[in-house]
């Protein structure tokens, strides 16, 4: 990210941060109150938060979230808002961890009146924080991937990516079926989100009659890997599957390719980001980096009616500094997409009370009149219609842990261009089905 980016994290990180550290004191000893023992102010903007990292290693990943969010809340208020309210997005900053993200999660449900939905990218989070927000009776639209809420019990939780345990089996499907490898080695970093893609990756290969030759789990952010690097080599891999921070990621590469393994590269959704590409890219050039690179993540468009909006609501917003980075950009535009969904809730349930629209989250996917944008859903809703929202991830269908499994896609690493799809016939091969 360019100069201006990175101070508008730092100022908005100190914005709410010291609003955090004020009202600590007071949310320790307070359980937050439910949806109905809120008054909202009237005249206030209704608040969507933005619950995901804004400081520390993965920072870029809340400022995907927030740039999906400010796109959708501005189409949204083009069109005449929510039962007679704008939106705003509102930062809530949890630095990924779960020791920070639990009394940012409590402030946040206790400190303001005009909370009425959030937005997440929350892996390795969710166990910590979504029993926080459920009891809030607060809509959680969420791209945390954690295997545990692949059977989700709360009812104000909903997941149009799949969990990391499935994006484990589309990279075996994807080694299988799109490739000549056969010999793999696993190089993820030691955290809950990184991890959380290796049993299912273990299980694919096994399905598919692939081998994984080296399994690794990386400290992160340590100041070598050659040992790994060692251990890695004498295993004799094809190719070299991973998730890690960019930090991690520029040290472990730089070391593989001293080690003369710098071997073709599959990332994860983990892997996305300017940051991750510098890294790599300083480490080992931009050739090799995107000669031998490919992205296994959740399909969303480039191109058609949900993207033309999308596009419009990114010029619009204010507060983005790099457009052309964030309009094909797989987190922004799925925040873009819960937002979207979580405001056409509302106005199908004429209500911005959580446990009322709730209910209405996956009516909104399943009706009769197709719509690609919140204006089109407002106006079909508006006439006594039942909509089929069709955003920029596809149909979603939840099941009934609130969960859809989406469209996987095999991405360019910087362009994020889809260079191909994963078929449902060759996901279900990995998943033994």
């Amino acid at each position: 990210m360019n100069g201006g980016k990175t101070s508008r994290r730092a100022r908005l990180a100190r914005l709410v941060l010291g609003g955090s550290m004020l009202a600590a004191g007071v949310v320790a000893a307070a359980a937050p109150p439910s949806d109905a023992a809120r008054p909202r102010a009237s005249s206030a903007p209704l608040e969507i938060a933005v619950f995901s990292p804004f400081t520390g290693p993965n920072a870029e990943y809340g400022y995907f979230n927030y740039d999906g969010c400010v796109s959708a809340v501005t189409l949204v208020d083009q069109s005449g808002g929510v039962q007679g309210h704008d939106l705003s997005c509102k930062i809530v900053d949890n630095r990924g961890d779960p020791a920070d993200a639990v009394p940012a999660a409590q402030n946040m449900v206790a400190g303001s009146s005009n909370l009425v939905g959030e937005v997440d990218g929350n892996s390795g989070l969710l166990s910590a924080t979504v029993p926080i927000l459920c009891k809030a009776h607060l809509v959680e639209m969420s791209l945390g991937g954690d295997p545990a809420f692949d059977k989700n019990s709360c009812p104000y939780f909903w997941r149009t990516t799949p969990g990391d345990d499935q994006a484990g089996y589309a990279l075996a499907a994807y080694l299988k079926f799109d490739t000549h490898y056969t010999k793999l080695a696993a190089l993820f970093g030691n955290d809950v989100a990184a991890q959380g893609n290796v049993p299912g990756l273990l299980a694919g290969a096994k399905n598919l009659g692939l081998k994984i030759v080296s399994n690794q789990a990386l400290a992160l952010d340590q100041t070598s890997y050659a040992s790994e690097a060692q251990k890695l080599k004498s295993a004799h891999p094809q190719v070299i599957v991973t998730e890690s921070d960019p930090q991690t990621a520029g040290v472990l590469f730089a070391n593989l390719k001293q080690a003369g393994v710098l071997l073709p590269l599959v990332g994860t959704s983990g892997t996305v980001g300017t940051d991750y590409n510098k890294a790599s890219i300083a480490a080992i050039r931009s050739k090799a980096y995107t000669k031998g690179f490919v992205r296994i993540i959740q399909y969303t468009a480039t191109a058609g009616p949900a993207f033309d909006v999308w596009k419009r609501g990114v010029a619009a917003a204010k507060g983005i500094q790099s457009k052309s980075a964030v309009v094909t950009g797989f987190a922004p535009e799925v925040a873009y997409d819960h937002v979207t969904m979580e405001a056409l809730a509302m106005v199908a349930a004429h209500s911005t009370v959580g446990s009322v629209y709730d209910k209405y989250v996956a009516k909104i996917t399943e009706g009769k009149v197709v719509v690609h944008s919140f204006a089109e859903g407002k106006a079909a809703l508006a006439k006594g219609e039942s909509i089929d929202f069709v955003g920029l991830e596809g149909q979603i269908s939840f099941n009934r842990y609130h969960n859809s499994a989406g469209i996987w896609s095999v991405d360019n690493p910087v362009t994020n261009a889809t260079e191909k799809t994963i078929s449902a016939s060759d996901m279900a091969k990995a998943l033994g089905h």
